[in-house]
């Protein structure tokens, strides 16, 4: 991400931080918001590392495999194990935890309609930061 860019978002961020500790909602202590406010490198850093960026490509390889379940309308135990998914998505460049941010996206956008919540140690409606 470019400086500029960053130090601007982080500003924003800040701001945002700082609304929310007026509505007693404190996700981040005040040196976070204090460095992000006055474009700290550290807190920028903190505060941008987990940003993901899925692409449709990886989107698209999740929903493919998963289609013939999906059309069959086939119940959980029919899916395979976990690891076996795993294993395959693997192959094709998607790792386990970017497997379980795609599976609960397609859960939210209603693209999945069988319970794969049963194949897995995760929950897909767990809210993701």
């Amino acid at each position: 991400m470019e400086t500029d860019l960053k130090i601007v978002l982080g500003k924003a961020f800040g701001e945002l931080y700082e609304i929310q500790k007026k509505q007693g909602i404190k996700k981040v202590d005040e040196g976070h918001i204090f460095g992000l406010l006055n474009g700290f490198e550290e807190a920028l850093n903190n505060e941008f590392e987990h940003l993901n960026f899925i692409t449709e490509e990886e989107v698209n390889k999740v929903s493919h495999y998963f289609a013939p379940y999906v059309e069959a309308e086939e119940k959980t135990k029919e899916l395979p194990a976990f690891t076996n998914m795993q294993s395959d998505l693997e192959k094709q460049g998607i790792g386990q935890a970017r497997f379980i941010t795609i599976l609960r996206y397609l859960n939210a956008t209603n693209r999945l309609n069988v319970d794969v919540n049963e194949a897995g140690d995760f929950t897909l409606t767990e809210e993701v930061r």
